[in-house]
């Protein structure tokens, strides 16, 4: 597949700065007087400058803490006046350094991620502090979440081969609302099956996240469950999502199920649905269904 890289994007980078005091893990807020708001440390990249590089440097720029850079949280999108924007986020263990007020930040606080959570300006910040407290636990902790591909029209009434057929305008529509959803959540990987309606399904998000998606041959329609499992246990540390197919959908959560996997949901796999599965050293310990989009 060929790059959906949207060129206009603004990239930007940060970082979960965090330490531990007493057995407790603090996590540093930073307070933007232009705003009034309490978000994570984060600034755009030089020209040239490599997503990690800009996250370190905008972390000590910002908060005069040096860090180590971690584990890789995931990328979120949201539009600003300047236009499209993806952060990516990194944890950093902070190693020294000290605050000093500054042309965009006037006060930080170390804080429990808990406390983090409540004093957040934005639910997108709630988001990724949320996978940041579980890399912090545990660095291999993955989510994956398992996409069915948007309303595509009636096999049989298409006149084109099947892998070929493309999304119908309904189905345009649920990848507006996925996108909306997605763009909140810290996602570090993007897999499809190579059939156009899941490719179209996720080219969108991927373009806006600046995340080039891949092809994933265990998720293609007709496909082993087992092999889709085995699949999981690869993404260590991973938040991925990955678009497939109702076949693909239905085994691999039936067989979860017969495994004793407990999940929150009926078992569903509407066009559109997604399943939301947690990951412990591989294996996946429970999961959510989230109907289609209205």
């Amino acid at each position: 597949m060929e790059s959906t890289t949207v060129t206009a994007v603004v990239r930007a980078a940060g970082g979960v700065l965090h330490r531990t005091r007493k057995d407790k893990v603090e996590v540093l807020m930073v307070h933007r007087p232009r705003y009034d708001d309490w978000s994570l440390p984060k600034g755009t990249l030089d020209d040239s400058e490599s997503y990690p590089v800009a996250a370190l440097r905008e972390v000590e720029e910002e908060t005069g803490f040096t860090g180590r850079l971690g584990a890789t949280i995931g990328s979120i999108g949201y539009g600003t006046k300047r236009g499209p924007k993806v952060v990516r986020y990194w944890l950093v263990e902070a190693e020294r350094g000290e605050f000093a007020p500054n042309s965009e930040v006037d006060e930080v606080a170390w804080v429990t991620p808990d406390k983090a959570r409540k004093i957040a300006s934005y639910t997108r910040d709630t988001n990724v502090l949320d996978r940041a407290t579980q890399l912090i636990d545990d660095n291999r902790r993955s989510t994956v979440y398992l996409l069915r591909h948007a309303n595509a029209g009636q096999r049989e009434r298409s006149n084109v081969a099947d892998h070929e057929r493309p999304l119908s305008k309904k189905g345009q529509r649920q990848v507006a609302q996925l996108n909306r959803r997605f763009l909140r959540l810290p996602l570090t990987r993007i897999e499809t099956s190579y059939f156009v309606r899941c490719e179209q399904t996720i080219e969108p998000l991927a373009a806006s996240l600046d995340i080039v998606p891949g092809h994933e041959p265990t998720i293609v329609e007709g496909g082993s469950p087992e092999a889709v499992i085995q699949f999981f246990r690869s993404l260590h540390g991973e938040s991925a999502l990955l678009s497939s197919h109702g076949d693909i959908i239905s085994g691999v959560i039936g067989q979860l199920a017969a495994e004793g996997v407990e999940f929150d949901s009926d078992l569903e796999w509407k066009k559109s649905s997604v399943w939301e599965l947690d990951l412990a050293r591989g294996r996946v310990t429970g999961g959510r269904y989230t109907p289609p989009p209205t």
